[in-house]
């Protein structure tokens, strides 16, 4: 004999059966104030036995037709609410279109259907709205408990559906301590149970205050400027600080709370991002042969990037580095965008490679990016320095002024300008060896670029920060004053492209980058990005200034004017020439040495060829 299967009581069987009574009971209620109340008659028991019945079976069958006891309380919308108030309608014209089917002594008048109709979906929508409390009120308590004090930026859908996400997945460990937001109509008011703060006034109270621990950042109207002050003011606490993406991304991606991202570091520069594209300067670039040399570099592949959106003939991509350029060849086979790059594995010293370059592509433009640039390592190597930043512009450039080119731009860095590293004395060098050679070829334009640090380009401070953070610190920092001015891997590349385009011949472009940026605290600021808090997750350690370093930089030279463009943010420098006899003779002394020079005998060479390198003292 088979054995019956066990009752199971779900959640929706038990919302139906309470549904069901407070239908009943609402009818009873409409009967009773009707019949005791308004006309104090006798109750026709008989009758509301048999409508009652009636009226349940319809109750009960139109409610599991819409199942509504299917739909989760806790949950309810605008239009759920609406729908029951159809559904009881329904029941109710139902029940008493049965008037037509019995005797009129088991009759109720229309004042019956109409009361036990209004006073039935009072009694259902309450009940609703009293659960929906209390299971809110239930989170509420759960989350007192909790550690993660959180406030949302941004009190529009965005990040009210942030809310809805937490407020379901107590586990996620947030409590919710209000939204802060920019629009001054919202500031003050309770939205679904929680104040908005200001953004801008009382901010630091608000928090100190609230006892905020994170701040997650769900608006997407906010300025790169906005932004950078907002974190810039809330930055100083020990809180976490992350930002979502938009509601398209957070929908394709099936989003949960794992697709909280951290905040962008470019964010801290406090500057609009700098667009500099001009359509009737890149127009240039159609239907030329292009060479970059340092193509697999930072800098020089985010420039064949952008040339590559462009419709020039060929892109001639020279380094000496085997893996990061084949690398670069299969990011561009992957966008479709390899089939005008031409390879080539060749180092920018050795004039006889760099000859057949030249030979057998007939560039019209180049971009000139092959460089040694971390200063501790070239300090070590000086020798190495010279023969790659000096010796490999002047063989790159002259070969452009033999051949023709149009123009040739040198990346040069702030860190010539006075400079106090050997690195930086290269750069000036090289300036120096690419602009004499201007009246030798006057028709080849040799244009240089000047620019400063450049976040998350191969070896520099944010890659290394991030591993840091990563492996749970220390963080290391040379020195708590140290001052850099920053710019963007995208940014550095359009300002040698454009500004190297619209080049007439021996100019020196320099970039207004905004303000210099304390590398303590962008090592603070993304340690707390990263959701940990500094000195107590990751500890930050001093090392020392570096032999080279120095603790400020410039954007240009005390001797050097400074000249508008048309562009704010580009200016040309008025810097000394130095005549072509003279860095031939540089040249001639650099290939004269048959061994590697000693360190002294190289700086001696830049301070004779340099006069304002001044090398920094490290105790």
């Amino acid at each position: 004999m088979k054995a019956k299967k066990p009752v199971r009581i779900t959640p929706a069987k038990i919302v139906l059966a309470g549904d069901v009574l407070l239908i009943a009971l609402g009818f009873l209620s409409a009967i009773l104030l009707n019949y005791r109340i308004l006309s104090i008659e006798e109750i026709p028991t008989v009758t509301m036995l048999i409508r009652m019945s009636i009226h349940l079976v319809a109750a009960f069958a139109l409610w599991y037709l819409f199942k509504i006891q299917k739909r989760v309380i806790r949950h309810f919308h605008v239009r759920d609410y609406l729908q029951i108030i159809f559904v009881l309608g329904w029941i109710h014209v139902v029940s008493s279109l049965f008037n037509f089917v019995l005797e009129k002594k088991h009759h109720f008048s229309a004042a019956v259907w109409l009361l036990s109709y209004f006073i039935t979906v009072f009694y259902v929508l309450t009940s609703r709205i009293l659960v929906s409390y209390l299971f809110e009120y239930y989170k509420k308590n759960r989350q007192k408990n909790q550690d993660k004090r959180l406030i949302i930026f941004g009190a529009a859908e965005l990040g009210l559906t942030l809310k809805k996400s937490i407020t379901s997945h107590p586990e996620s460990g947030f409590r919710i301590m209000g939204f802060i937001d920019d629009d001054i109509n919202k500031v003050g008011k309770i939205i679904e149970g929680f104040e908005v703060y200001s953004a801008t006034e009382n901010l630091r109270k608000t928090i100190v205050r609230l006892g905020v621990t994170d701040i997650i950042i769900a608006t997407k109207t906010l300025d790169p400027v906005r932004k950078s002050q907002f974190l810039n003011d809330t930055i100083i606490f020990n809180i976490r600080i992350r930002e979502l993406p938009s509601l398209e991304q957070w929908f394709d991606s099936h989003f949960n709370l794992n697709t909280i991202k951290q905040v962008n570091i470019h964010d801290l520069l406090n500057r609009e991002p700098i667009n500099l594209h001009n359509e009737d300067v890149m127009r240039q670039l159609a239907h030329k042969v292009i060479l970059v040399t340092g193509a697999a570099g930072s800098i020089g592949s985010e420039i064949v990037r952008r040339l590559v959106d462009q419709e020039a003939e060929k892109i001639i991509c020279v380094d000496i580095a085997e893996t990061p350029l084949y690398e670069l060849e299969q990011e561009l086979k992957r966008a479709g965008q390899a089939s005008r790059m031409v390879q080539v594995l060749a180092d920018v010293r050795n004039e006889i490679a760099m000859q057949a370059v030249f030979d057998q592509y007939h560039p019209h433009f180049v971009f000139h990016a092959a460089a040694y640039k971390h200063v501790p390592i070239i300090e070590a190597f000086p020798h190495e320095a010279l023969q790659s930043n000096v010796m490999g512009t002047w063989i790159t450039s002259n070969l452009a002024g033999k051949h023709g080119v149009e123009k040739f731009v040198l990346v040069s860095t702030d860190k010539a300008i006075n400079p106090t590293s050997i690195m930086g004395a290269s750069k000036r060098m090289a300036e120096m060896v690419s602009q004499s050679l201007q009246d030798l070829y006057p028709s080849t334009d040799f244009i240089v670029t000047r620019f400063g640090n450049v976040l998350g380009s191969n070896g520099s401070v944010v890659p290394l920060f991030q591993n840091q953070i990563q492996n749970g610190g220390p963080v290391t920092i040379t020195h708590p004053e140290m001052q850099r001015y920053f710019m963007t891997i995208p940014e550095a590349a359009q300002l040698v492209v454009e500004a190297g385009l619209m080049g007439q011949g021996g100019e020196v472009f320099i970039f207004d980058m905004g303000e210099p940026v304390k590398i303590y605290d962008l090592a603070m600021n993304m340690i707390r990005l990263a959701g940990l808090v500094p000195g107590v997750d990751i500890p930050i350690t001093f090392t020392g200034i570096r032999p080279g370093e120095k603790l400020y930089e410039d954007l240009f030279a005390d001797q050097e004017q400074v000249k508008q463009t048309h562009h704010k943010k580009i200016m040309i420098g008025k810097v000394k020439k130095y005549s072509l006899e003279e860095m031939q003779t540089l040249i001639s002394e650099l290939n004269a040495f048959d061994r590697i020079p000693d360190k002294e005998t190289v700086k001696q060479i830049i301070r004779r060829v340099v006069p304002e390198y001044k090398p920094m003292e490290v105790s």
